[in-house]
């Protein structure tokens, strides 16, 4: 009887697990294209080749490198003689990019 009862619960947790999905990761040539912040204090360049630029309150803009794995962005640039690198939760929805909860509406 013990055996009945592990072989069916091993067989229901297999299936709960077999429906189970890693949310979908965001592709590298999503985030192409020219992002602004909603306020307009920011906005990010990014090019296919891993290349981008930054412009921060139109003070300066800022080039840099990025890379993508997973649902991770990872930016590196160069401000006067400082090394930035930041690192970001990230996804694309539509016309949309969020960058942790910061959200980036793209320029058309």
């Amino acid at each position: 009887m013990k055996r009945i009862i592990s072989a069916l619960l091993a067989a229901v947790l297999l299936l709960l697990f077999a429906g189970c999905k890693s949310a979908p990761q965001p592709e590298p040539n999503q985030i192409d294209g020219v992002w602004k912040d909603s306020c307009g204090l920011t906005e990010y360049k990014f090019s296919s080749d891993g290349t981008m630029k930054m412009e921060a309150l139109n003070l300066g803009s800022f080039k840099g490198t990025y890379r993508v794995q997973g649902s991770q962005i990872t930016l590196r640039y160069k401000v006067v003689v400082k090394n930035v690198k930041e690192t970001y939760k990230f996804r694309v929805d539509g016309d949309t990019l969020y960058l942790n909860n910061r959200k980036f509406k793209r320029k058309k």
